[in-house]
């Protein structure tokens, strides 16, 4: 079971950037798992995703 985390699967070849504006993902802390690595966004923003790649999208969540 994967609690919070989004998978997309990837319909055509775009950046990593023009899926998340594609998604009007929320201003709120994220990482991404593509390829089975988890990434800030910032750092694989230009990364070029092709058709069938996954992408997860994993909510950052903090408590004290």
């Amino acid at each position: 079971m994967k609690v919070g985390i989004e998978e997309i699967e990837v319909t055509e070849s775009k950046t990593v950037m023009e899926l998340m504006d594609e998604l009007q993902l929320p201003p709120t802390p994220f990482l991404l798992e593509v390829g089975g690595e988890v990434f800030y966004p910032d750092e694989i923003k230009d990364r070029r995703l092709e058709k069938g790649d996954k992408v997860a999208i994993i909510p950052v969540i903090a408590g004290g």
